[in-house]
């Protein structure tokens, strides 16, 4: 895939839908001139941080369909959350541990969420793209379960509303919104936690 090609494809990410994600992140992650420029110079650079950072971002989420580059310092890990959006993503260093979970209650009680874990898998490049939708079909964490660094390629479509999602802490079974910006996570679930009781 040429330069040219890969501008085509960065030209047709805002209207990429859940069901091109799949593709789109196949030729992407066998793309040697991406892989070069975007990808191998952030293993050099790792910084240390005991969640993943996004290292690079194309597109906006509020307005369409994001590419977003996700570094994975060893044993970085999420919490347990979903999205406002269909989301894919595919591990082209390294490895990541994914956990997703089934929601038990019917979603009627405020910032009430009762989970079990449905299944578990590692995820490798070899392995392809991983999959999610909205909200509760997509209640996930993601984890670095190495001891080296792992990168992953995220699409997610645009955002709906102002929030990016939920997080959930099922030792509690509490759910509470997630705000985010672009660069940043402005409530995450240790802080909304105090807001949901």
């Amino acid at each position: 895939m040429s330069t040219n090609v890969l501008s085509q494809y960065f030209r047709y990410l805002p209207q990429l839908a859940s069901e091109d994600a799949s593709s789109f992140l196949r030729h992407l992650t066998h793309h040697s001139g991406f892989l070069a420029t975007h990808i191998l110079p952030l293993l050099a650079h790792i910084k240390t941080a005991r969640e993943p950072y996004i290292a690079a971002t194309f597109g906006t989420r509020e307005a369409s369909t994001c590419l977003q580059v996700f570094v994975w310092p060893a044993h970085a890990t999420t919490t347990i959350h979903d999205h406002t959006s269909w989301g894919a993503y595919h591990c082209v260093a390294g490895s990541l541990l994914e956990e997703r979970y089934i929601r038990l209650d019917d979603g009627f009680q405020p910032n009430r969420a009762h989970l079990r874990k449905g299944w578990q898998r590692i995820w490798r490049q070899e392995d392809g793209v991983s999959a999610v939708g909205a909200y509760e079909q997509g209640i996930h964490r993601v984890a670095n379960p190495g001891r080296r660094a792992a990168i992953s390629l995220h699409l997610y479509g645009a955002r709906i509303g102002t929030f990016d999602g939920r997080d959930y802490d099922p030792t509690r079974d509490v759910v509470c919104d997630r705000l985010e910006t672009d660069t940043t996570v402005l409530t995450g679930l240790s802080e909304s936690l105090v807001c949901c009781e």
